[in-house]
């Protein structure tokens, strides 16, 4: 690894790591801070590629872990807002929209199990759905359609800028 993509993994790892802790400390504003973790990892991926993007996510991931003291926050960045730019990255590389669609799709729906899961291992008990599960899945999976969107728009308005002149600008 060039002392470059070091320096850019170091920042992007302390950046994740600052928003988590916001993350966990501020739960109303919660989705701002993984959003940015986010963005934190689409830049690596933008600017390097997949492979470094997913350094920086092991390396965050693993801070994380012991970090962060919302262990419940720690858990949600490692299975959806910071694997998603890598899966991100990885739909978008020529497949028809429909089947990259699809894919993200399938994703969510399974890190949300494996979240789901994992909840009820540690809480031992269901969570309760005010408005029922199947209510609650579709929602969610609107709101990550949307998520999914905005992270679009925020890497196009990052290349549009032209401020950080990567090399891998796919």
């Amino acid at each position: 690894m060039s002392t470059r993509k070091i320096t850019y993994a170091g920042m992007m790892v302390a950046l994740t790591i600052i928003f988590l802790i916001f993350a966990s400390i501020l739960p109303r504003a919660n989705s701002i801070f993984y959003i940015l973790c986010s963005v934190s990892i689409m830049i690596m991926v933008w600017l390097f590629g997949i492979k470094e993007g997913f350094l920086v996510y092991i390396a965050s991931s693993l801070l994380g872990i012991f970090l962060i003291p919302n262990k419940l926050v720690a858990m949600v960045y490692m299975l959806i807002f910071g694997l998603y730019p890598i899966i991100k990255a990885l739909c978008e590389k020529g497949f028809p929209i429909y089947v990259e669609f699809f894919l993200k799709l399938l994703y969510y729906n399974l890190a949300l199990i494996i979240l789901y899961f994992m909840f009820k291992l540690i809480i031992k008990e269901i969570p309760h759905f005010k408005y029922g599960m199947l209510l609650t899945v579709i929602s969610s999976e609107v709101i990550f359609i949307l998520y999914d969107y905005l992270l679009t728009l925020i890497l196009q308005k990052l290349k549009s800028l032209k401020i950080f002149g990567g090399t891998n600008h796919g």
